[in-house]
């Protein structure tokens, strides 16, 4: 008997080249190549239609997300209220197929008791309630601080709000128990980032590597962060990410030992990974489990990371955390001598097993399916 599944997706996940794109084009991926036939709903409102999706999916389906500053003026969150739409509510009751929905934005068509019958899941990315509050701290404009601020209470709220689904999907342990407060039944799922196999080389580079998204304000910072501490320890760095602001690379210039790689392709982020001596992940909270955490285990050699990027991840022996300047320092001067050695690797692919996307997709299909 065929598997068929309804996913509805926030946003168009291609490419994928942040985050939540990863892990929902990934998901798609993974489910698709156990045989599952994949039904995919997208909000289009900041990304073209992409046929590449076609290759995993029966059908792929677009929805107008209803932007505007009136629907300001809501007790709902901005994110779910602007994804209400009659058009996919209409389609996905056509059939009886289980529902994936991908993010708190997309349950907004929960409200309203049509699909109290149905199989519906909820794959959560985040508490977004914590996640708009730290957007909210890092503004520089004071207008954009206030709707990070509300938006943070009014998710808050209706986060904590049972919806009716038959399991949540949380991506990291924190969130797991901040959710099973409020929903009975909860399965965690880790990340979706495209890997299967770790990848790492053996030996050494002889710079290291900071890669994001370089128009997040937590991503900017951390590059201002380790452009001070590569300059301390006289080490070479290489910022590669998409979107950097205009003060950011006027920043930059004025180190002789840094570069920036602007809005590299997929295979140069990739290859930017592989060579480097080792990758720096800072980070100033814990919100959920960062894909480039996993991808820089899966293909990169040592990991320099702050506590908040690897807490609760089980993935600390993996890494070499710093928890202060100093430690910082004492690192990159220490890792850029020191080869990465193949019993590093062998450990990395023993770790990491249980962090493959085929093993997260049956975690999923076990819990939808049965099987």
């Amino acid at each position: 008997m065929e598997k068929h599944l309804h996913i509805v997706s926030f946003s168009i996940p291609w490419p994928p080249d942040y985050g939540g794109a990863m892990d929902v084009f990934y998901k798609i991926k993974a489910l698709a190549q156990m045989g599952i036939k994949i039904h995919l709903h997208c909000f289009q409102y900041d990304r073209e239609p992409a046929p590449e999706l076609e290759e995993f999916c029966t059908e792929v389906h677009y929805y107008s997300r209803q932007l505007g500053f009136a629907r300001q003026f809501s007790r709902l969150p901005y994110i779910v209220k602007t994804r209400i739409n009659e058009e996919l509510k209409q389609r996905l009751l056509k059939d009886e197929h289980p529902i994936l929905l991908e993010g708190i934005h997309t349950t907004g068509l929960l409200l309203d008791g049509a699909f109290a019958q149905r199989k519906v899941y909820l794959r959560m990315h985040n508490v977004e309630n914590h996640y708009y509050r730290s957007l909210a701290k890092s503004a520089s404009q004071l207008a954009r601080a206030s709707y990070y601020w509300l938006e943070s209470q009014r998710l808050k709220a209706y986060e904590e709000r049972p919806l009716p689904c038959a399991c949540v999907f949380p991506i990291a342990s924190p969130d797991a128990r901040y959710f099973e407060s409020f929903y009975p039944k909860w399965k965690l799922v880790s990340a979706f980032h495209g890997e299967q196999e770790v990848l790492s080389q053996s030996g050494r580079g002889n710079h290291f590597l900071y890669h994001g998204d370089l128009s997040v304000a937590e991503n900017e910072k951390a590059v201002f962060f380790l452009l001070g501490m590569t300059k301390e320890a006289g080490v070479d760095l290489v910022v590669a990410g998409k979107k950097p602001s205009p003060r950011l690379r006027k920043a930059m210039v004025r180190y002789s030992k840094a570069s920036l790689m602007a809005d590299p392709s997929r295979p140069q982020m990739q290859e930017q990974i592989r060579v480097a001596a080792g990758i720096l992940l800072p980070a100033w909270q814990t919100t959920g489990l960062r894909l480039k955490l996993l991808v820089s285990l899966f293909r990169g050699r040592h990991c320099i990371v702050s506590p908040e990027m690897v807490a609760d991840t089980g993935l600390e022996d993996l890494c070499y955390v710093a928890r202060d300047r100093s430690e910082w320092v004492a690192l990159l001067q220490k890792l850029v001598e020191k080869d990465f050695t193949d019993e590093e690797i062998d450990k990395r692919s023993h770790v990491l097993a249980p962090f493959s996307d085929t093993y997260q997709a049956r975690l999923i299909a076990e819990e939808v399916f049965g099987s």
